[in-house]
């Protein structure tokens, strides 16, 4: 190989320094490797098990355990988390604690007794945002954990139990979660149990036609709440029916709730 500058009829010498050209090529190539390498490293732990561990702190101090799925690589013939004994203020501490750490069989369980020692406690909004992450986390995860957490949705929260399904269905469009909280509305016994803003507004969303929306109106004006409110301001545009005179008071007496 003739290097730049170099007289065609001698041999380049093996000592001479490289041209500067060749050198910052040779350096840009080992920036580019460097970084690849670097990038592998980052995404690739050598402890697993500790960075699940690991917590942000926040800015009181105190450190909060980040939300991962601790579940995915348990044995599946290992047994679930027995219910756990507690008073109600303690089970919502802890179900929170354990919902926020990804800890999905711990608080499967202590969501069981937690609902056993206070039904009610599903009324309390921060006890169903803690529902309604451990059913996303375990309907994503799948398993026993998500077979439990949604029987208890279904079968032991009340009328709540059917509000935090549609809940589901509306903010969680296209997850695992929606899709199973989905196919139980679809039932009846189910459906039945939830509050009747929850239904009409359930029963607008399913509607096939103008035809069946405008159907419920009367409903949705005697039951609704926003959730209804919502449906009936889609069907205004999408049906063409926003002179509607009855649209338009069912909208007017929800807006006024």
């Amino acid at each position: 190989m003739t290097i730049a500058g170099t007289p065609p009829d001698r041999a380049p010498d093996p000592a001479a320094p490289l041209p500067r050209p060749v050198v910052l090529g040779i350096a840009g190539a080992a920036s580019i490797v460097a970084v690849i390498v670097l990038a592998i490293a980052v995404r690739s732990s050598p402890f697993p098990d500790l960075d699940e561990a690991k917590g942000s702190t926040s800015a009181s101090g105190t450190s909060r355990t980040a939300v991962t799925s601790n579940d995915e690589d348990e044995d599946e013939d290992e047994p679930r988390a027995a219910p756990v004994a507690g008073n109600s203020r303690e089970l919502r501490t802890r179900l929170s604690k354990e919902v926020r750490g990804g800890k999905l069989k711990d608080a499967t369980a202590t969501l069981e007794s937690l609902v056993a020692v206070d039904p009610h406690s599903p009324d309390d909004a921060d006890v169903r945002g803690d529902i309604v992450d451990l059913a996303s986390k375990a309907g994503f995860a799948g398993g026993a954990e998500a077979d439990k957490v949604f029987d208890l949705i279904r079968s032991k929260m009340g009328e709540r139990g059917p509000d935090i399904l549609y809940y589901l269905v509306t903010s969680k469009g296209g997850s695992k979660a929606a899709e199973r909280a989905a196919e139980l509305l679809k039932q009846d016994e189910v459906r039945s149990r939830g509050t009747p803003a929850m239904r009409i507004a359930f029963d607008l969303k399913t509607a096939k036609s103008c035809d069946d929306k405008a159907a419920l109106i009367d409903r949705a004006r005697d039951e609704g709440d926003s959730r209804a409110l919502g449906w009936l301001m889609l069907m205004s545009r999408s049906c063409r029916m926003s002179k509607d005179p009855k649209l338009k008071e069912a909208i007017a007496a929800l807006k006024s709730r």
